[in-house]
């Protein structure tokens, strides 16, 4: 397979959000950001300090949670997969590509299933015999399965795959090119994340001056959300930028 070009990946993923920013910035905002604001609002914030290895908090879920949670994650999944439909299929209607993102639903969901099947099995064994491998190794096969599944998404949109078909042409995809998909990951990841903290301080600072603790969470949510939901949409267009580079051999 040739070596994927990040640098020609990046550049058309520019000139893409360039060009379509404004058909596909409402779908993020919409279907990708304020779901998940919704999801850290009902989130205690003990359960987002969680780390890997560690007990569980001694906090629950309020009872509304267990409504909001699963219905803003299925807006998630259905915006993000609209995403990769306006991003690999030229000239697709708004409509159109809603349409094919949430159709593509059960099949990204189940693909996302067998995964994590596949990722926590192990980690249960491991886990009974020691916490701290457990937690290296969920960190490490979270990264090994990160790139080797970065097209699954793509696969399923795009090739109208099943579950396992997305799962197995997704693996291979990524055959020779690991080192420079965990190097795009990386260069991307950090940036977001700082990105997402910066955002929710200073909002966050904001909003708690006009408003108080409470607002001050809201807004630092919401911003923190956006923030992240647009670093989410570059990683999905360079994602099909490299995707295309596959297809062309």
């Amino acid at each position: 397979m040739k070596p994927f070009s990040l640098s020609v990946a990046w550049l058309e993923t520019l000139a893409f959000v360039k060009r379509e920013g404004g058909l596909v910035f409402p779908v993020v905002l919409l279907f990708i950001a304020i779901p998940l604001a919704l999801i850290m609002h009902v989130i205690p914030d003990d359960m987002r300090q969680m780390t890997p290895g560690a007990g569980a908090p001694n906090v629950s879920l309020p009872p509304y949670a267990m409504v909001v949670i699963p219905f803003a994650l299925f807006f998630v999944l259905g915006g993000t997969l609209s995403c990769y439909a306006l991003a690999l299929k030229p000239g697709i209607s708004l409509r159109e590509a809603l349409f094919l993102g949430f159709r593509r639903i059960p099949h990204a969901f189940s693909a996302s299933v067998l995964i994590g099947v596949a990722l926590a099995i192990p980690m249960l064994l491991v886990g009974s015999l020691s916490p701290a491998i457990a937690s290296l190794y969920i960190t490490g096969a979270t990264i090994f399965f990160s790139v080797k599944f970065l097209f699954l998404n793509a696969v399923i949109v795009d090739r109208m795959a099943g579950p396992i078909a997305a799962i197995r042409q997704s693996w291979v995809m990524a055959r020779g090119n690991a080192a420079r998909l965990l190097l795009l990951i990386v260069a991307m990841t950090i940036p977001i994340m700082l990105a997402q903290v910066t955002a929710g301080i200073l909002f966050g600072l904001i909003g708690f001056a006009v408003g108080g603790a409470e607002a001050g969470r809201q807004i630092s949510d919401f911003a923190g959300a956006v923030m992240l939901s647009l670093g989410q949409l570059f990683i999905i267009v360079v994602t099909t930028r490299l995707y295309r580079q596959h297809a062309l051999g």
